[in-house]
């Protein structure tokens, strides 16, 4: 009910106060904006990764129903942001006193009224029917080692041999590698890495969506980690190479804004500059 009061407040926002708006105040709303496109982007991602995956056998799945709940949340904070953000935009007056900032007001505008689109679209996607649960497969019990066995490779030998492989053009088999890297490695400072690589194998193979959400979870998981800037970027030319060269651009300024002495940046600007910024 939360989420259809959201949608249903956007349209009748877009009316006009007396006010007049600075130039500061229309880059401060910018950026904004830009944070609230990369939250839908995440958003988006993180629904159609739910509606993908078969709802759990159980339907009492304390963990499946937490992650409902937190998606239904998130998608409220974003919705009562937008309202915030539709109210400051309104407000800003197209007057003598507004100057130069009267055209990038109008395209602030324009740039909350496709948030308000995109998130009712978001609400509609997320409130439908989840797939059809499947039956439980019994985890195997592990039977003890054999003798004379291998032993289990160490942390460091374990990404190694994965970052090797995926090296080698070898991407089913290494994605695999880091997988079991990330699973019995869940918090280290490799951890993002692996995330990134398993990412770059399927951007290798020109398997764009895949590759978005791998980068994704490297920028949301790790954001302290070393492979940050290099995850935006290369999200961002998945999203041109999937034929979405605004979220493309919504993701190179993020990426120029909050990492702009990263070896990535100059690549960013140069990307921007052929997308037509």
């Amino acid at each position: 009910a939360g989420r259809a009061v959201v949608v249903a407040a956007l349209p009748a926002l877009f009316f006009v106060t007396s006010c007049t708006v600075t130039e500061r105040e229309v880059a401060q709303q910018g950026g904004r904006i830009d944070d609230l496109q990369v939250r839908l982007l995440r958003l988006e991602r993180a629904v159609a990764e739910a509606g993908a995956a078969p709802a759990p056998s159980v339907p009492a799945d304390p963990d499946f129903q937490r992650r409902v709940a937190d998606l239904g949340q998130r998608l409220e904070e974003v919705g009562a942001e937008v309202r915030s953000l539709s109210g400051r935009v309104e407000a800003a007056e197209r007057t003598p006193a507004a100057g130069a900032a009267a055209p990038r007001v109008d395209a602030l505008e324009s740039s909350v009224a496709d948030l308000a689109r995109r998130l009712e679209a978001l609400e509609r996607r997320a409130a439908a029917p989840p797939p059809a649960p499947v039956a439980a497969v019994p985890t195997p019990v592990p039977s003890s080692p054999t003798p004379g066995a291998p032993a289990p490779l160490s942390s460091q030998a374990l990404y190694d041999k994965a970052y090797a492989t995926y090296k080698e053009g070898r991407y089913e088999e290494a994605r695999g590698l880091f997988r079991d890297y990330i699973a019995q490695h869940p918090d280290t400072p490799l951890t993002g890495n692996a995330y990134f690589w398993i990412g770059e194998s399927h951007y290798d193979q020109g398997q764009y969506e895949q590759a978005i959400l791998e980068y994704d979870k490297v920028v949301q998981r790790f954001p302290k980690g070393g492979k940050v800037a290099g995850a935006l970027l290369k999200q961002a030319f998945a999203f041109d190479a999937i034929g979405d060269p605004v979220d493309a651009r919504i993701l190179l300024r993020k990426l120029l804004r909050e990492h702009p002495n990263s070896e990535q940046a100059p690549i960013a600007r140069r990307k921007l500059e052929l997308l037509g910024e």
